[in-house]
Parts: C-alpha cells; sequence; structure tokens
C-alpha cells in the first residue's frame, strides 16, 4: 500500500470518526435540552404542563347549606282546560354536600284556558266538570351530585348545584270528570302519589341561593289518574354559609 493510500484511509477514519462524535452530542442534547427549557419556564413561573396529571381536580366548596328555609312560586301549565299557579314555602335540612331531606307546601290559584271558555260558553258545560288542585303538600329527598362554578360574561363566578329530587304528595283537588252518580263532576277529595324530579341551584351569596325545581307529578284519587308538571321558581336563605 501506498503512503497515498494510507494517508487517505487515515483522513476517512478520522471524518468518520468526527461524525459519530457530532452525532453522538447531538443525541444527548436533545434529550437534554427539553428538561432544562422545562425547569427555565417554570422557574419563570410559567406553568407546568408536564405535572397537569398531579394537580389536585377537585377543590373545596365555597358555599355549603344546613338549614334552609325557601319562599317559592310555581306554574302548573300542562291541563288543557285550567293552569294552576301556586304560592308557597318549605325547609330542607341538608344531611351532607350530597344529601338532604326536605318538605314543603303551595296554595294554587287556577285560571281558566280559551278551551274551557268556549266548552262552558258554546257548550254549557259546567265548570265545575274541570278537575282542579287547591293546595299540595310535598316531602322527600334530594340527591345532589353536581356542583360547581361557570363564567358569566367571563366578568363573574357562578356557583352552583345539580340535583335529583324524588317527593311523597299529597293534594287536595275538587272538580272531575261526569260520572253516572256524580254527573256534575266530582267533589273535593285527596290524591296522593310521587313526584320525581330535579332541580337547578345558583349561590347568590354566603347566605342566599336560587333554585329552579322541575318536578313531574303522578297522583291517584277516586279511580283517577292526574299527572301535572310543576315548575317551581325559589328564593332560598341558608343558616350555615361556606368557607373559602
Amino acid at each position: 500500500m501506498s503512503a497515498r493510500d494510507k494517508l487517505s484511509g487515515r483522513l476517512r477514519w478520522a471524518i468518520s470518526r468526527q461524525i459519530r462524535v457530532f452525532v453522538v452530542a447531538g443525541a444527548l442534547a436533545a434529550v437534554a435540552l427539553p428538561s432544562g427549557g422545562a425547569q427555565a419556564k417554570k422557574r419563570q413561573g410559567e406553568f407546568d404542563w408536564a405535572g397537569l396529571d398531579q394537580l389536585p381536580a377537585v377543590q373545596n366548596r365555597k358555599y355549603r347549606l344546613q338549614h334552609e328555609f325557601f319562599a317559592s312560586g310555581a306554574v302548573l301549565p300542562v291541563d288543557p282546560f285550567t293552569k294552576g299557579y301556586a304560592v308557597g314555602g318549605g325547609y330542607a335540612w341538608h344531611l351532607s354536600d350530597v344529601w338532604a331531606v326536605e318538605g314543603a307546601g303551595a296554595f294554587l290559584f287556577n285560571a281558566t284556558t280559551s278551551l274551557r271558555d268556549q266548552l262552558e260558553k258554546n257548550f254549557g258545560e259546567p265548570s265545575s266538570k274541570f278537575a282542579r288542585f287547591e293546595y299540595i303538600v310535598r316531602g322527600g329527598v334530594l340527591f345532589k351530585p353536581i356542583y360547581g362554578k361557570l363564567s358569566f360574561a367571563n366578568r363573574r363566578q357562578v356557583y352552583g348545584e345539580v340535583y335529583l329530587s324524588l317527593h311523597a304528595v299529597v293534594a287536595h283537588m275538587t272538580g272531575g270528570e261526569e260520572t253516572d252518580d256524580e254527573p256534575r263532576g266530582k267533589g273535593p277529595r285527596f290524591a296522593f302519589g310521587g313526584a320525581p324530579g330535579f332541580g337547578l341551584r345558583a349561590f347568590l351569596s354566603r347566605y342566599f341561593s336560587a333554585r329552579l325545581d322541575f318536578n313531574w307529578m303522578v297522583l291517584a284519587s277516586a279511580g283517577e289518574l292526574h299527572a301535572p308538571l310543576s315548575i317551581t321558581l325559589s328564593l332560598a336563605v341558608t343558616t350555615r354559609a361556606g368557607h373559602e
């Protein structure tokens, strides 16, 4: 082998060695730099996305309830002959952040619909033929699995909860479909049943909140079955404030 060939071989080996060194150094830098960059960002107070799964997702409640008193107004909009409007109130005892028991009552004011007016004026149907509720008493439980906060117009945080409800209901009613024994309709009587539903609560302050309840009552009375929907808006005050 000539001297020229030996020199050429040494040169190729040196170049190959330099390439391997650069490749190894580049690989080490690729591993080390992200860690160093993240540490630099963390030192500058930026969010640590790498530790996101280690952050707690649940916060303590800002508002908590114990003894709750509420005044309410309701509407029974489903009956095609009579619309019921109610005023009432109640009390709820919140056993925990998830469970509560409550009792409530309401007096109803009934308004006739245009369909009923036509039946009474044009066909001589007696007003006593149409069933109507006079007052309702209910008691049951609330299951409150969802609590959280929302941003209103990106200016204010609104805290609230979503809950399910199940009540036993006693209603006093009068009137109703005529029978052979009662040609002008049924007289005063009680109806018994249950009312599954759900509700929404928005906390207005440390002591006040607003409730919106939807309850579908299923009531039986004298061989009849009634299923009025009740939509109730309430203003509530609680005797125990929450904590920050």
